[in-house]
């Protein structure tokens, strides 16, 4: 009888709950990589190497200390995905330069970027 219980016990503990993610996926077509770099030309961040590479899934950012160069200096890379939007690289962009904080940075290099299309 113990051993039923355990298993009632077992049984009701069991519960599996599926996760789903969700991505906004934009489907202006713009040059994305381009528009990264003009993002980086603007906010021009001291002392981080940027490399900007296509992604496959998802936007990703990576940092790291560049021991080689000196002190306080850094090395980032910035995977864009296909379907990334605009304001979604200006945020990674403006994160990288250490400015994602200040107010109107990224709608700045959103409406710079529309500007420059025209």
């Amino acid at each position: 009888m113990a051993g039923a219980t355990q298993r009632g016990l077992a049984d009701e503990l069991e519960h599996v709950e599926t996760v789903r993610d969700y991505e906004y996926r934009d489907l202006e077509r713009f040059d994305r990589i381009a528009y990264a770099m003009h993002a980086l030309r603007l906010l021009a961040p001291p002392r981080v190497t940027v490399a900007i590479y296509r992604a496959g899934l998802r936007l990703r950012v990576e940092r790291g200390r560049d021991l080689r160069v000196g002190t306080g200096s850094s090395w980032a890379t910035l995977g864009i995905p296909p379907h990334a939007s605009r304001r979604q690289i200006a945020l990674a962009v403006a994160e990288l330069a250490g400015l994602s904080g200040v107010p109107y940075v990224v709608d700045l290099l959103v409406n710079a970027a529309d500007r420059a299309a025209d």
